[in-house]
């Protein structure tokens, strides 16, 4: 993964918390935490994706990097709805 803007780097660093944050959550029993760090996860996107071009990125291999934390985004929120009993959909 390239990081060429902070946005990408304060992404990456939350996506990686994942492990600790469930380990807070075993360790306390409380689900709640889950929801702060996929609300502060959506946060991190947002800014991400409103910095940081995807589609136009200056060269293929940064464009490939940001669909990669796209992706990664995108399948951390499943798994943490999921640990939620939320279900999603794959389109809308």
């Amino acid at each position: 993964v390239l990081f060429t803007d902070e946005a990408e780097l304060a992404l990456c660093k939350h996506l990686m918390r994942l492990p600790a944050v469930l380990g807070a959550i075993e360790a306390e029993l409380k689900p709640s935490i889950l929801c702060e760090y996929m609300f502060e996860l959506s946060t991190k996107f947002n800014q991400f994706y409103e910095r940081c071009s995807v589609v136009g990125a200056e060269s293929e291999e940064l464009k490939l990097s940001r669909l990669a934390l796209c992706e990664t985004t995108a399948r951390t929120l499943d798994f943490c709805l999921g640990l939620l009993g939320i279900q999603t959909v794959d389109r809308i």
